[in-house]
């Protein structure tokens, strides 16, 4: 009986070792993947990286998981967010993140159906896995949705989430809020613009602002007048920001596009000016516009480990 328990016991650190080799193998072919891809990014390079980071995806599954889908936080039907928490449930109110996905104002979706709608339902699998509640939203769209629209609808989730989220075992007074491309764009704007914040202020502990464009552009959203844009981007309003101050992590990868690596770093320079600490900021080598968010919740911890670093660097200072 005891060679047969150890037998069993053998066989299972066997099997683990070689699904944790087939996962490590996954994420060497996501890296050497985008490596050829190289520094371009459209379309096809964001099919070509779902497509790598879907294999990863399916390897983590939402066992112990719960997902409450197409959650209305207004009137319009692209303010809908997803919520994920754990079955395990909470011994005091679990922290908050809200993901805001990219598209370049104009397109995009909290969830990846060429993926089986595993990308990005990761951010909000991640969160709830570690003991948070994980939101993923949309929100309105250009030409539709104008400046500062985007903005708005991530206040009215935050609205929600005060009144409704220690229903689901959350704490309304712990929230991060994230966002990648154009999601980060409205995510920055959010920060630095009082009129979008709630009456209070922002409402938030901290953000992450991962590969965003923050300078003016997309005239069907920031409108045709050029200096008047460049006022209304999160550069721009930078510049005349008198609120409170929220704790920030910039992020960037290898192989964004050109505008992004000088849009991020022109938002870390705005940042160090006008407060006294630098923000947080790490250019994520390996990496291409999208690639560091797909792989949140897989066999890569990398950039798993550091949100959770960032968010204990800051509620340690609370």
């Amino acid at each position: 009986m005891k060679f047969f328990l150890n037998a069993l016991v053998g066989l299972g650190f066997i099997v683990g070792s070689v699904a944790a080799l087939a996962q490590e193998d996954l994420v060497r072919a996501a890296y050497a993947g985008v490596a050829a891809i190289g520094k371009q990014w459209n379309g096809q390079v964001n099919a070509a990286t779902q497509a790598l980071y879907t294999p990863l995806q399916k390897e983590v599954g939402s066992q112990g998981l719960t997902v409450h889908s197409d959650i209305a936080y207004g009137d319009h039907p692209s303010q809908t967010l997803d919520l994920w928490v754990s079955d395990a449930g909470f011994r005091e109110g679990g922290p908050v993140l809200i993901y805001f996905h990219g598209g370049g104002l104009t397109g995009g979706d909290k969830v990846s159906a060429a993926t089986d709608n595993l990308i990005y339902s990761n951010v909000g699998k991640f969160v709830a896995r570690v003991g948070g509640i994980g939101i993923n939203a949309n929100y309105r769209l250009a030409p539709e949705a104008t400046w500062p629209d985007g903005a708005v609808d991530l206040r009215m989730i935050i609205e929600w989430v005060h009144t409704n989220i220690a229903g689901y075992g959350g704490n309304p007074d712990n929230i991060t809020i994230m966002g990648n491309s154009a999601g980060s764009t409205h995510v920055a704007t959010y920060m630095f613009h009082q009129t979008s914040q709630l009456p209070a202020g922002p409402g938030v502990k901290m953000a992450i602002l991962s590969s965003g464009g923050f300078a003016a552009g997309t005239p069907a959203y920031y409108g045709n007048d050029a200096s008047l844009a460049a006022e209304r981007s999160p550069l721009g309003l930078v510049d005349t920001y008198q609120g409170e101050q929220i704790p920030v992590y910039l992020w960037s990868a290898e192989y964004d596009p050109a505008n992004i690596e000088t849009s991020v770093a022109q938002m870390y320079a705005k940042l160090c000016q006008k407060y006294s600490d630098c923000p947080m900021y790490t250019q994520w080598q390996g990496y291409n516009h999208v690639s560091h968010v797909m792989s949140i919740d897989s066999a890569d911890t990398t950039i798993t480990n550091a949100m959770i670093r960032f968010y204990h660097e800051v509620m340690g200072d609370q």
